[in-house]
């Protein structure tokens, strides 16, 4: 894991406790198309857009961009080929998730970190985006007791909170449905490779014994 944090700015200074994670895209094609996928890029865009328009550094300067920062985060950022770079110490809420619902559970960026893949909406994630997702999520349950249940895309918590009442407008990542049954995510496949990498960390002794027949 690279250690790349983002200045104060960029995050809540109210504090964490894990208790769950969001799942995002996020990717520069909307001002850097030619390096969309570049993670320097990704976080450059970070940087700007927590920033007022005319204090902007990198991007967005242009009348077609927000003059108001945006409030955009993430505690960890998942490149291309899996190399996963830190942006905001756990113990710091993020602005990641917005209005949203995970479990009956209102106001997700209060107890859940924020894991951004990059990547858009039409892409897909990569093999190395997968492996290196669940490594982190096993790193988590054994943290911070994180679950299975408490893991969810951002569309389907946005989804949740619009049945609940809310008026904020859908959101597509990871899955690119609004309401988080589209394909562009194998959360499948995701949970497979969490359990794998799981029960490759216990002791010989707790694991479960082959069934018969194996």
């Amino acid at each position: 894991m690279i250690d790349a944090i983002l200045p104060d700015y960029c995050y809540s200074s109210r504090p964490l406790k894990p208790e769950g994670v969001v799942i995002h895209y996020f990717s520069a094609i909307n001002v850097d198309p030619e390096n969309a996928f570049s993670v320097k890029a990704c976080r450059y865009l970070f940087l700007d857009l927590n920033l007022p328009r005319d204090e902007r550094q990198q991007y967005m300067h242009s009348s077609r961009w927000p003059e108001n920062r945006m409030y955009a985060s993430a505690h960890l950022l998942i490149a291309r080929f899996g190399g996963v770079w830190k942006l905001i110490d756990y113990d710091h809420q993020a602005y990641h998730a917005g209005e949203s619902v995970m479990n009956g559970r209102k106001n997700c960026n209060r107890w859940t970190l924020g894991i951004e893949l990059i990547g858009t909406r039409e892409s897909g994630f990569r093999a190395e985006q997968y492996r290196s997702l669940a490594r982190v999520l096993a790193d988590l349950e054994q943290e911070f007791g994180i679950d299975h249940a408490n893991v969810q895309g951002h569309d389907t918590v946005r989804w949740e909170a619009i049945q609940a009442g809310s008026t904020k407008p859908v959101k597509h990542d990871p899955s690119g449905a609004h309401d988080g049954q589209g394909t562009n995510f194998d959360w499948p496949r995701l949970h497979k490779l969490w359990e794998d990498e799981t029960a490759c960390r216990r002791p010989i002794a707790d694991r479960s014994p082959p069934e018969p027949g194996q």
